[in-house]
């Protein structure tokens, strides 16, 4: 399986980079409490099956005033499918979690998974799962309240959690359950140090594994897609053909080096050609009835497929360009595509044109997890107070819409120029304990923006729908904002600029001058597009969508760490990590003065 890069510091708690990195280095819980604002324990109220919202009641303020009711919108969320159906398994009338947040980013834990939120009006929307966090805190819920409650009243405690180790079993919420000691007094990670002894406090959880399909079982039949009767369409996965048309695999599987031997080397007809496999597998009725059971479906493959089961697609590589050893995927199975007895799991593979070797092969198998509970806890009701040096607490407050101004922003038909007054923001938010770089040009200030923390400028008085409507008066389109990795910002061009005096001269910059790479390096020249923000739903129960740039406040990004924007660069995810930027103060004003942001269409 692919991993996406790790990053050292708590994203979730300072609204960086959202959507598209795990938290990959070991955090102490010490750690996760001392930079969370307000931590709550809930409790759900409310489940929408088909839309995926949980809307959770507030059951005690652990640290923090938070309000009384707290909504999810999970969506479809994550990197994996299964990362939003762990979360949707699991949500159930009357289960609790934990949340944390600081700010308009959160994680949530739901006992034995944790995922990642970021505020999206009065909701907060899923981002994706945190699997590593298992390494901070596995178990009940409440069982975690009562522990940060301790914490935060001057306590050591022992916490239950995964120890570092394999990553895709912690991706499968596998991992071998030790003790660690934690307090405000422990924020680094240092199982030397703190671990107590294996095995849970009272509660152990282990996961037994039943293979149903090994690797590189025998028994796998395939043929070129060409030899299918050709009425047949996609139907190969459910119908049943003359096996003596179908030709039998040894390992590796499918069409390797064994085939490629008993055929005498003449492979040259089918090079390039799609191939197609199948098998039945055995899933006893018992199994599907267990209770949090997990089916996965591991595949690997010499290049890319597309996998069904039962005759349903449940799996296609978005890539054409893999080579086997970066090509481990699992598919956490719903049960809804499983049935008892024999379940026809299938694939069409693509080999290489040119290739003289084809190799596709799955192993499925059921995780059951075995679950023993200690005495529940009862957390507190009552507020905490913070030890000395660590965030106080903090009321979530939403700030009413936005207050129109009439002079914040100025259009002129005549030279295409739109003009918004805006002031330098500051490099280090009072929330935060270091600055971060740069990542966005122009957003609303804190505590309203996701991204203020990251930001050159900051503005008031209008929305970026009002910039997004004034540019199509000068008759501009809007093209597609892009997300994450393998993706570009697509829209008609803009040039954007920075109007600063400083020691009494008035001078308009190009945008990337007012940057400086952290070496020393300036910026290099950056293309701007007009993309355009992707729509949300503030309200996910209801139709009604705004532009998402209105919900967070970003008006300009650097990179694609977020498409609620209406312009981005030509740069991409793969040139974040080459860039790291911080401001150029030879030509900014002080934090705090007044600066006008110049959108010029050319």
């Amino acid at each position: 399986m692919r991993m996406l890069l790790s990053v050292s510091l708590l994203t979730w708690l300072v609204g960086s980079s959202p959507a598209w990195a795990y938290i990959e280095v070991p955090h102490s819980l010490g750690r996760c409490v001392h930079e969370s604002t307000n931590i709550v324990l809930v409790e759900l109220v409310r489940v929408n099956k088909e839309k995926n919202l949980l809307i959770y009641k507030k059951v005690a303020d652990i640290k923090g005033k938070f309000p009384d009711q707290l909504k999810h919108n999970i969506g479809q969320k994550g990197f994996h499918p299964r990362e939003w159906q762990t979360v949707m398994a699991w949500a159930e009338v009357g289960k609790r979690a934990v949340f944390m947040c600081n700010g308009d980013a959160s994680e949530t834990c739901i006992g034995h998974y944790w995922y990642q939120c970021y505020r999206e009006g009065e909701w907060w929307g899923m981002s994706h799962g945190e699997p590593f966090l298992l390494r901070t805190f596995v178990g009940d819920p409440d069982k975690l309240a009562d522990l940060i409650t301790r914490m935060l009243k001057g306590e050591e405690v022992i916490v239950p959690c995964y120890a570092d180790g394999n990553k895709d079993l912690l991706h499968q919420r596998k991992g071998k359950l030790q003790r660690m000691r934690a307090s405000l007094k422990k924020l680094d990670y240092n199982p030397k140090r703190d671990f107590v002894g294996w095995g849970g406090d009272g509660e152990e959880i282990e996961f037994k594994t039943i293979e149903l399909l090994s690797a590189s079982a025998k028994g796998w039949k395939f043929l070129p897609a060409s030899m299918l009767p050709k009425d047949s369409g996609e139907a190969w996965t459910q119908a049943a053909f003359n096996d003596s048309t179908w030709r039998v695999g040894a390992a590796p599987i499918g069409y390797g080096e064994e085939e490629i031997a008993r055929r005498k080397g003449t492979l040259i007809g089918e090079k390039g050609e799609d191939f197609v496999f199948r098998r039945w597998v055995d899933v006893p009725h018992e199994l599907l009835t267990q209770k949090n059971a997990s089916f996965r479906l591991s595949i690997a493959s010499d290049d890319n497929a597309k996998v069904y089961l039962n005759g349903l697609l449940v799996d296609a590589d978005p890539e054409d360009d893999h080579e086997f050893a970066y090509w481990n995927r699992e598919i956490e199975l719903p049960l809804k595509s499983l049935k008892p007895g024999l379940n026809l799991i299938a694939a069409r593979v693509k080999n290489k044109s040119g290739s003289s070797d084809l190799y596709f092969d799955a192993e499925l198998s059921v995780n059951i997890p075995i679950v023993k509970k200690p005495a529940k806890p009862v957390a507190s009701g009552n507020p905490a107070s913070p030890l000395p040096g660590t965030s106080a607490p903090s009321t979530v407050t939403r700030p009413a819409d936005e207050p129109r101004d009439p002079h914040a922003m100025k259009v002129d038909p005549q030279t295409k120029t739109i003009e918004i007054q805006c002031v330098v923001a500051p490099r280090k938010l009072p929330n935060l304990d270091q600055v971060y770089p740069i990542e966005v040009i122009a957003t609303w200030p804190a505590p309203r923006a996701q991204k203020a923390h990251e930001t050159i400028v900051t503005f008031k008085g209008i929305k970026p729908s009002d910039v997004h409507q004034a540019l199509l008066g000068l008759g501009l389109k809007p093209g597609k904002p892009a997300l994450g990795e393998n993706t570009q910002a697509q829209g008609p061009e803009v040039k954007i600029f920075l109007e600063v005096t400083k020691a009494g001269k008035t001078q308009r910059l190009p945008i990337e001058q007012c940057l400086m790479q952290k070496n020393g390096q300036p910026m290099i020249a950056l293309k701007w597009h007009f993309t355009g923000s992707a729509m949300k739903q503030p309200d996910p129960e209801k139709d009604e969508t705004v532009l998402g740039a209105d919900l967070t406040g970003t008006l300009i990004s650097i990179f694609p760490v977020t498409d609620s924007t209406l312009f981005q660069s030509h740069l991409t995810m793969k040139d974040e990590p080459k860039y790291r930027l911080e401001t150029n103060k030879a030509v900014l004003p002080a934090e705090g003065e007044k600066v006008k942001l110049i959108i010029v269409v050319p």
